[in-house]
């Protein structure tokens, strides 16, 4: 940790992480999902937890976070949950539900406080989604972090902009790594609002997969969104079906004739 006078956390005691599976870390990149425009930080989670083989190591809890569980397939689940591979170089911290805004920096010192010091890791990596209505026609995968990183994420398809603000959980888990010997990475991509985008998700996983050197399978997010976009043509064919064919709008008259 880079030398302060007091401690680094203010909110040292509002955080805890409860690891209930014990695994000896070796230099992990830790990854960040958490729900984002076209819901990619969990399309991109679960493609990871079941491609590198991760498995559920602990959690993390707050005062600050929402006292909720989540069930998939009728099955209880925490909505903080920690995942890593057994040879201890790939750490996820998988969020299900929304943070609230107000526990942005809680999570944030507390996560990279126990990241720094016990998991000894130096990259952590946020997956976020840039909200668009419509989505860019060839693959856009925004990066923001320091130089020598962001070179690198460039050769990778990665694009860089000269200025630019990184906000929401993103934003404080970066501004957190900037004062501490973690680089911070996050990796963005215009994203839907509306609908599931597992096309912008594979679009990420392809700058994943290159930089870091992993292999997460992206055809079934690309099926996925075939399915995606055929179900919406069909409901744009029976909108068009129950309107009838649109009226051909009127002619303009001249100024002068009736």
């Amino acid at each position: 940790m880079k030398e302060f006078q007091e401690d680094i956390c203010i909110h040292q005691g509002d955080f805890l992480i409860v690891q209930t599976k014990e695994l000896e870390f070796n230099k992990p990149v830790v990854y960040v999902t958490f729900p984002t425009p076209g819901i990619i930080g969990p399309i991109i989670a679960r493609q990871m937890i079941e491609n590198l083989e991760l498995e559920e190591i602990g959690f993390f809890k707050s005062n600050m976070l929402s006292p909720v569980t989540i069930f998939m397939d009728n099955v209880l689940k925490h909505p903080y949950l920690l995942y890593a591979n057994k040879e201890g170089t790939i750490l996820l911290v998988n969020i299900d539900y929304p943070v609230p805004q107000e526990a942005y920096l809680v999570l944030a010192e507390g996560l990279l406080n126990w990241i720094e010091k016990h998991v000894k890791a130096d990259k952590i990596v946020c997956l976020d989604g840039i909200p668009v209505k419509l989505s860019p026609e060839k693959p856009v995968v925004i990066t923001a972090a320091e130089k020598e990183v962001a070179d690198e994420l460039k050769q990778f398809g990665a694009e860089m902009y000269e200025h630019g603000v990184v906000l929401g959980l993103s934003g404080a888990i970066t501004s957190e790594a900037l004062i501490r010997d973690i680089i911070g990475i996050v990796l963005m991509t215009p994203a839907t609002t509306e609908l599931p985008d597992p096309q912008a998700a594979a679009n990420l996983v392809n700058v994943m997969n290159d930089y870091f050197e992993i292999t997460i399978d992206t055809q079934p997010l690309l099926e996925e969104a075939v399915k995606i976009k055929q179900q919406l043509a069909m409901i744009a064919e029976k909108q068009q079906a129950i309107q009838g064919p649109s009226s051909p709008p009127p002619r303009r008259m001249r100024e002068g004739f009736v």
